[in-house]
């Protein structure tokens, strides 16, 4: 309730903004807007089924400027299935001139991809990896901007996401570059993300982005691993593809699929006896991961997205890529799961 009263009083800024009560010309609200999601969700899984609407996510999000050279940006997003609230976006930039700014504050880690960059409210089904990786932190950033505004290089240094206890010693370092070049816009980085004290598993993220007007489809790549593990490139991985035809502007078609796969030994042994160790906290070591679907968006106001209608049916399956019989250590068991989903999302904006 504290979260909801908060986006009340915000609005209600805004009213009194425009009507004169605040005559600050060097401070703007660009975005002010509340959207929400609700879904109808089919699942069958081995042969079990089951089904039930529930509502997706609640999002609040402002942002804007002041003082010439500061912008803010704060999304506050709430879990309705789970009823739990998260602060994604809480940050405040300064831009000392074209080519340089500086950004702190709570934001999302600066992996590449592009099914990774979406908001949460607009995925609709996904990868092993976005599933389990928890993607927002506290920390800052240096953004450098070429003059034609083509290309964004970032470095950030943030808490590592895989603690939540503070003053842990625990980081994640970031480089990022986000790119275009005709059809071609790339999000390409590298990570060094500390899973213990002294130990950092490292991604190399490829995401590019193809845009050809009616038609526009990604193809994301990332590889995770120690450097000193002898299979570091391919033992652990996550690729994906997504394509979208508009063949109206209010329908568009939608492919998406991908696989997760860590082939990395989940066991060492100690003195004889084995310790069960994860090299990966997202991909468990031994998961082999595999989904695919179809579906659509509609748009039933011309000229406006702020409503919207989704479908798909997908499938995934879970299984193990070899053993563990031998030791003592439950597997997972493969299984097969069909999904098919129907949903609304809707979206007010309260100044833009």
């Amino acid at each position: 309730m504290r979260k909801l009263s908060l986006a009340f009083l915000l609005v209600l800024l805004v009213a009194f903004n425009n009507i004169g009560f605040s005559q600050e010309k060097n401070f703007t609200i660009d975005k002010l807007s509340i959207e929400g999601r609700a879904d109808f969700d089919y699942f069958n899984e081995n042969e079990s089924s089951t089904s039930g609407i529930d509502g997706k996510y609640f999002n609040f999000e402002m942002k804007g400027s002041f003082l010439d050279d500061f912008s803010y940006r704060i999304r506050q997003r709430i879990d309705m299935y789970h009823g739990s609230s998260k602060t994604d976006y809480m940050i405040l930039s300064y831009h000392a001139n074209k080519n340089f700014s500086f950004t702190a504050g709570k934001m999302p880690l600066a992996v590449g991809g592009w099914e990774y960059d979406l908001a949460p409210i607009d995925v609709y089904y996904a990868s092993y990896f976005w599933n389990t990786f928890d993607c927002y932190d506290v920390g800052g950033q240096v953004e450098f901007h070429t003059n034609d505004g083509n290309h964004d290089i970032i470095f950030q240094v943030t808490n590592s996401p895989f603690t939540k206890e503070k003053f842990q010693s625990m980081y994640a370092y970031n480089l990022i570059w986000y790119g275009k070049m005709g059809p071609l816009t790339t999000s390409y980085s590298i990570n060094m993300m500390s899973q213990k004290r002294g130990q950092y598993i490292n991604y190399i993220a490829l995401g590019n982005m193809f845009d050809f007007g009616k038609f526009d489809f990604y193809v994301d790549f990332m590889n995770r691993g120690f450097l000193d593990q002898s299979d570091f490139f391919l033992g652990d991985f996550t690729l994906i593809g997504e394509a979208k035809y508009a063949f109206t502007d209010k329908f568009t078609g939608v492919v998406k699929g991908g696989y997760d796969r860590n082939k990395h030994s989940y066991v060492e042994y100690k003195d004889g006896h084995p310790q069960y160790i994860p090299f990966d906290y997202t991909v468990t070591p031994g998961v082999e991961y595999s989904f695919a679907g179809l579906g659509f968006e509609a748009y039933p106001y011309k000229g406006n997205q702020n409503v919207r209608l989704h479908g798909f049916f997908a499938f995934n399956q879970l299984g193990t890529l070899y053993d563990f019989d031998n030791i003592d250590i439950n597997p997972i068991e493969s299984k097969l799961a069909f999904q098919f989903n129907l949903g609304l999302t809707w979206r007010i904006d309260f100044a833009k």
